[in-house]
């Protein structure tokens, strides 16, 4: 009797995991899945088995999969604005664009960590030379922002500001391929 509650605890532990929308829950869900099965090989006469899945089951895989939710969490976003040739902290304060804090918010919201990247260089050398997922240019109410066509999270981005459009800034998105050269 026993057995078969844990078997069902299995069961529904593993549609739990599958259908979590945070990743970081849904690996948590994932190794009280493995604590579960290692009972389930004690229950059935394999303790060797029941020790291994709990050890690297539980233990070793919970934390490599959250170091790697963690390393991939961070989103690069490069800033360029046309109307500013070097950067003092009084630009970034005050002449920072809504945008840039709805776009801060946005990531935030979605458990990852925005790195914004302030600089002086042009549109065209950031997009030639620099490694980035989404590049923001801003020239006076103007923003445009660069991102890979296969990033979903470009596309939730573009989603978002279309949905909540800006009264005072006309904002276009520019997608290309990886590896492509764009022309802007």
């Amino acid at each position: 009797m026993i057995e078969k509650i844990f078997l069902v605890l299995m069961v529904i532990l593993a549609v739990i995991t599958l259908n979590t929308v945070k990743l970081r829950r849904a690996v948590i869900y994932l190794g009280i899945f493995s604590l579960v099965s290692s009972f389930v090989y004690l229950l059935y006469g394999a303790p060797d088995v029941a020790i291994a899945e709990a050890v690297i089951g539980s233990a070793l895989s919970t934390v490599l999969y959250l170091v790697a939710l963690k390393k991939y969490q961070v989103f690069t976003i490069y800033y360029t604005n046309e109307n500013y040739n070097e950067i003092h902290d009084g630009y970034i304060i005050k002449g920072r664009a809504q945008i840039l804090k709805d776009v801060e918010r946005f990531f935030l919201k979605r458990e990852m960590e925005p790195q914004i990247i302030y600089t002086t260089e042009n549109c065209e050398h950031v997009l030639d030379t620099k490694n980035f997922d989404l590049l923001i240019h801003q020239d006076y109410d103007t923003v445009i922002m660069f991102g890979c066509r296969e990033d979903y999270h470009v596309d939730a981005m573009e989603d978002y500001v279309v949905k909540n459009p800006y009264e005072n800034l006309t904002v276009e998105f520019v997608r290309f391929e990886a590896g492509d050269q764009i022309d802007s």
